[in-house]
């Protein structure tokens, strides 16, 4: 079997080819493969970062409803204190009045819930000495 040297050459050129094409493959593969690691690996840091910050947002809406609580609560006190303020001034007020028509220190005490203290101060204030 004689073969044309031209044919040969022509056979040595495809066969190096196609090893050129494969060894191409081969570091594509490899480069691929380096790719998906480091995707992989990527994803994974992603995923707890994710997951710390889903946990991170579970506690601020935790404190969120713990604010929202305690706000409720002064809320309930401030109303609380107007209303015992509107009940003192009220108290006070008529206070005043029966100074004005002449009631003394045990009248006071009695009438309006005040201490001794109270009424004798208010009558000192409020009574028209002339």
């Amino acid at each position: 079997m004689n073969i044309h040297p031209l044919v040969l050459f022509a056979l040595i050129g495809i066969m190096a080819l196609q090893a050129g094409a494969v060894a191409w493959i081969w570091r594509r593969q490899r480069e691929m493969e380096k790719r998906l690691h480091e995707y992989l690996h990527c994803q994974q840091h992603q995923q707890l970062d994710i997951a710390g910050l889903c946990a991170a947002a579970i506690r601020v809406d935790e404190r969120l409803l713990d604010l929202g609580r305690s706000i409720g609560e002064m809320h309930e006190w401030a109303q609380g204190m107007a209303r015992s303020v509107g009940q003192e001034m009220h108290s006070y007020q008529e206070a005043i009045e029966r100074i004005g028509q002449g009631a003394g220190v045990d009248d006071l005490v009695d009438e309006c819930g005040l201490t001794r203290e109270e009424a004798a101060l208010l009558i000192r204030m409020h009574r028209n000495d002339d």
